[in-house]
């Protein structure tokens, strides 16, 4: 057989195998019944164009297409969306109902064996029972002070900038705060970052950055093997924005090594727990589970978790406190009550019982969304039944902050920020979900909570600060693009403010 012939055997080939794939996804499959565009039935290229080519917007897209055809719809060859929110508990149960994660989704953080990555539901509970201690309430509580001097440094920038003129970007501002504070609970070191002058700008965007390759390495993953095999000059040129990736793994892995040869040569942390020292020297911890490999996934994880959503919802926050000065004003209010009492410096206890705060907080996550991508899950042993059609085992399923969130019916003018809703409407809360829900729950959510409140009260304590908008207006602030991680349009300089 000749080489031209050969040629088109293969081509030939490769259209009858389309052709067969189409109609089998379109008229056989077991999804085939579920509503949705046949485009994104038929292939994952659908998917590719509007979050790599458009750069995060298929979320967007989904809303589009329950607009059009309902509740539930196949937005994927494999995946099925609901938009729901009286589904929520049904999509993100608790530990009695077997869920898994999906592990076509989870290659979108490069991550191999960490718990985020981890597919398996008793795999995930082991893993997860590991750091759930240190990640507790009551550990939290313990730590506080630790947390505080993180945040009394913020106040002291702050006292710095009083007055100057300088405008500076909160997104930079809060990811320096919560990047401190994660670096020194994780490993008893601060990352320096809130002494930087300009607040270290290029660490929030290192890990926007790794967030926006993340849309790629779904689509293709076996992109990320080879990008680590290859020189770092090479990667530059193939694909640019890879490097920040590789780079941000490399630096948690050097601080794993670290912890590791300290712990060899006797060493302990002053002052306070620190997760992995205490995950290294805990006997009850696997073996596998203290392996460099795997605690460099976790480490990215919990580092990457604890820095950017939180501070990306303290700067919407405060962007939505400046802004509406009659919310401000009653938060203020409030706060001063309290502080007339505890003094300057309440602490989180105290805090957390404030309804107004808690309301602005709720709010602040809402229309933050927290992670905005959406999130999946397999049931092993479970068909879904709902609406008249039935989804079937290990199918995955899907939900999505940014749709809930906005949902108009339960929250009417859902891009105005009104904190009364929840002392409205307490029961609002339960359709909010910020942290996901259920079994994967974000286990950091405690300390997410624990610096909001500390942090609000102490930049917004009456008297002590006027923050200003700088050439800043809602489009800095509304979220544009989905790339796990929210993002304003992307020629946005920031949410900007100048101090007195």
């Amino acid at each position: 057989m000749d080489s031209w012939t050969l040629l088109k055997l293969t081509f030939v080939s490769f259209v009858l195998y389309v052709i067969g794939l189409y109609v089998y996804r379109m008229y056989f499959d077991p999804l085939s019944n579920i509503p949705g565009p046949k485009l994104a039935a038929a292939s994952l290229w659908y998917e590719f164009y509007y979050d790599v080519i458009k750069k995060g917007r298929y979320t967007w897209k989904i809303w589009e297409m329950h607009d059009k055809y309902g509740p539930i719809v196949r937005i994927n060859p494999y995946e099925v969306h609901i938009n729901d929110p009286d589904m929520i508990d049904e999509v993100y149960p608790n530990q009695q109902k077997r869920s898994m994660k999906y592990g076509w989704a989870m290659k979108m953080f490069g991550l191999k064996t960490g718990v985020l990555a981890t597919e398996s539901h008793e795999l995930h509970r082991t893993r997860r029972g590991i750091f759930a201690h240190y990640l507790s309430k009551a550990t939290l509580l313990r730590l506080e002070p630790g947390i505080q001097s993180v945040i009394d440094k913020l106040v002291s920038r702050f006292e710095g900038l009083k007055g100057s003129g300088r405008n500076v970007n909160l997104l930079d501002v809060y990811a320096c705060l919560t990047g401190d504070v994660i670096g020194q609970y994780a490993f008893a070191q601060t990352y320096g970052f809130l002494d930087d002058p300009d607040f270290s700008p290029y660490w929030h965007k290192l890990i926007m950055n790794v967030s926006q390759n993340g849309l790629v390495l779904k689509q293709f993953g076996w992109m990320m093997p080879m990008m680590q095999a290859m020189p770092d000059w090479l990667v530059k040129i193939i694909q640019p924005q890879m490097i920040s990736l590789l780079e941000f793994q490399r630096g948690f892995r050097r601080q794993v090594i670290e912890a590791k040869e300290g712990i060899a040569r006797g060493e302990k942390p002053i002052g306070q727990e620190t997760i992995f020292y205490d995950v290294l020297t805990n006997d009850a911890v696997r073996p596998q589970e203290k392996e460099t490999d795997h605690l460099q996934d976790e480490a990215q994880t919990i580092i990457a978790a604890g820095t950017v959503t939180t501070g990306h919802i303290l700067a919407i926050l405060s962007f939505y406190l400046i802004n509406n000065p009659t919310v401000l004003e009653r938060l203020q209010t409030e706060l001063g009550d309290l502080m007339s009492k505890t003094g300057p410096f309440p602490k989180w206890q105290q805090i957390e019982q404030l309804p107004y705060l808690t309301a602005v907080i709720t709010e602040g996550l809402r229309m933050g969304y927290g992670v905005s991508h959406r999130l999946q899950r397999l049931f092993p042993d479970t068909v879904l039944q709902y609406n008249g059609y039935s989804v079937p085992p290990m199918t995955p399923l899907s939900m999505t902050s940014v749709l809930l969130h906005d949902n108009p019916t339960l929250f009417p003018d859902p891009r105005t920020f009104k904190p009364e809703r929840y002392l409205e409407q307490p029961s609002l809360r339960k359709y909010l979900i910020p942290f996901s829900r259920g079994s994967r729950q974000c286990a950091g959510m405690h300390l997410a909570y624990c610096e909001f409140y500390l942090t609000l009260a102490a930049v917004f304590a009456p008297g002590r600060f006027k923050l200003e908008l700088f050439e800043t207006d809602v489009s800095d602030v509304e979220t544009k693009h989905d790339f796990m991680n929210t993002s304003p349009k992307l020629d946005s300089k920031g949410i900007r403010v100048t101090i007195n």
